[in-house]
């Protein structure tokens, strides 16, 4: 008996040291899979964090590509209000650039429907039927014109016009997003034809259908579209010129104005949003800047 109580005791001792082994090894592997996890987790990011910022690198030399560009376009008469081309450069294994080209002169200026301390009624004109041809409610002009204009005094018909208006300029056609009525899909409708940089003139050679439409009151879709066809084969080289399209005798005086916004029109472009999209292995940064035609930046953004 007593034999077997000393061999019980000692297969009991060593179950508990193989208890204990197996704990031990089990905390080992675990204490190593963990070492080994957070290596690759800080390595990764460190990967990450330099391809980050040669991506950054590789958008910025887009910017600067791009100054290259636009003094090009500015020589000549463009007709494209957008431009989008990879650059064809070689930046190393898995990194490529895109630019995107914006002609912000091929948009309505929402800033000049109030200037000099009054209401441009012609600017205003001009916002509304936009939104008309856009299918969009064109009291949101007025809207518009409540949020941005210094008086606390909501226009008729629009009583909540004035509700946490900012009462000056935009700095961003984002902004729009906060005037009262503009949901998601409103904006994205009509914030491509919407900018505020630049004195408000209009370059006949860039503007969108929608926007030529918008120039003038008696402006049909089919005039607009036969100014378009016109800059196709011949490009405007004076703004006088917008009169030799067939049925704008009339209209295409009337939009030249000199003095004030009714609107101006122009042949050439001064202001361009500049997108530089880069991604190297994966990682992508994109830089956006408005510059004009003399590479001053009037605005920049990096994400």
């Amino acid at each position: 008996m007593r034999y077997r109580a000393e061999g019980k005791k000692q297969n009991d001792q060593r179950g508990s040291a193989l208890i204990v082994t197996v704990l031990l090894v089990t905390l080992l592997v675990t204490f190593v899979t963990e070492f080994a996890y957070e290596v690759y987790i800080d390595t990764t990011s460190l990967s990450n964090w330099s391809n980050a910022q040669k991506a950054s690198l590789i958008a910025r030399s887009g910017q600067t590509l791009s100054t290259g560009y636009l003094t090009a376009l500015n020589k000549g008469h463009n007709t494209e209000s957008r431009l989008e081309f990879p650059v064809e450069r070689d930046f190393g294994p898995g990194n490529n650039l895109a630019i995107r080209i914006e002609d912000e002169n091929a948009k309505l200026n929402i800033n000049k429907i109030y200037s000099d301390g009054l209401t441009n009624d012609k600017a205003l004109s001009s916002l509304q039927k936009l939104f008309e041809y856009l299918n969009i409610n064109p009291g949101l002009a007025l809207v518009i014109a409540d949020y941005i204009d210094p008086d606390s005094e909501p226009r008729e018909g629009h009583p909540d016009s004035e509700d946490n208006a900012k009462n000056s300029g935009l700095w961003s056609v984002d902004e729009l997003k906060l005037v009262n009525g503009i949901n998601k899909e409103i904006f994205e409708t009509i914030s491509p034809y919407l900018t505020v940089y630049g004195d408000g003139k209009i370059n006949i050679n860039t503007a969108t259908l929608p926007v030529l439409v918008s120039l003038h009151a008696d402006m049909t879709e089919t005039l607009a579209k036969r100014i378009i066809d016109y800059r196709e084969t011949s490009p405007f080289e004076d703004k006088t010129h917008v009169q030799k399209v067939s049925g704008m005798e009339i209209i295409g005086q009337q939009i030249q104005c000199s003095l004030g916004w009714c609107p101006m029109i122009a042949v050439k472009s001064a202001n361009f949003r500049v997108t530089a999209k880069a991604a190297v292995n994966e990682i992508t940064r994109v830089i956006e800047s408005v510059m004009d035609t003399s590479m001053n930046i009037q605005f920049w953004r990096e994400g």
